[in-house]
């Protein structure tokens, strides 16, 4: 009986460690999502724009070009989950943790370009791609957030990008 019970402590001490380990990522909001990417001041410079990037450190603008063209995406440059779910009757908070704008923009599939004709280019060899983009941009600066209203969020599959990081996608499934 001794045995049994030290085997019954020890599963329940490995299973508390589990739940104290999963805990903070099942309270998650699902109602809230992040963009992020690894922009540097360079990009103020390269852009004539002292407001482009905000943030100290990160990728230079020469760098981030160079890989853009190679591999046509930029991972740094992302949302935090390429899909969330939400209840019907939510709304869903985008929060800007980068140093750029971006965008959650609802599009009826992905693969097309955005607003940036020089991104269009590198991407797609030409500044003006086919875009799947409607309905407002819904634009985030920098330390911003916005919210997509539960009145745009009916039930079923809603696509969204970063109009001016056109790889930037989510998938949002309302039930």
């Amino acid at each position: 009986m001794g045995s049994l019970f030290k085997k019954r402590c020890a599963f329940a001490a490995v299973l508390g460690m589990f739940v104290l380990a999963v805990a903070p990522f099942a309270s998650a909001n699902p109602s809230e999502i992040y963009a992020s990417d690894a922009c540097s001041p360079s990009f103020n410079v390269a852009l004539m724009d002292p407001n482009a990037c905000t943030r100290n450190g990160g990728m230079p603008f020469d760098a981030f070009i160079a890989l853009l063209g190679q591999n046509k995406r930029m991972g740094a440059w992302h949302f935090s989950a390429p899909r969330v779910n939400v209840s019907a009757g939510s709304s869903l908070t985008v929060e800007n943790r980068g140093g750029e704008t971006h965008t959650l923009t609802q599009v009826t599939q992905f693969g097309g370009g955005g607003i940036v004709a020089p991104i269009n280019e590198i991407i797609f060899g030409t500044p003006n791609p086919p875009t799947f983009f409607f309905g407002p941009f819904n634009f985030v600066p920098a330390g911003g957030e916005a919210t997509i209203p539960s009145s745009t969020l009916t039930p079923g599959t809603h696509l969204f990008i970063c109009v001016i990081h056109p790889w930037m996608e989510e998938t949002v499934v309302v039930r």
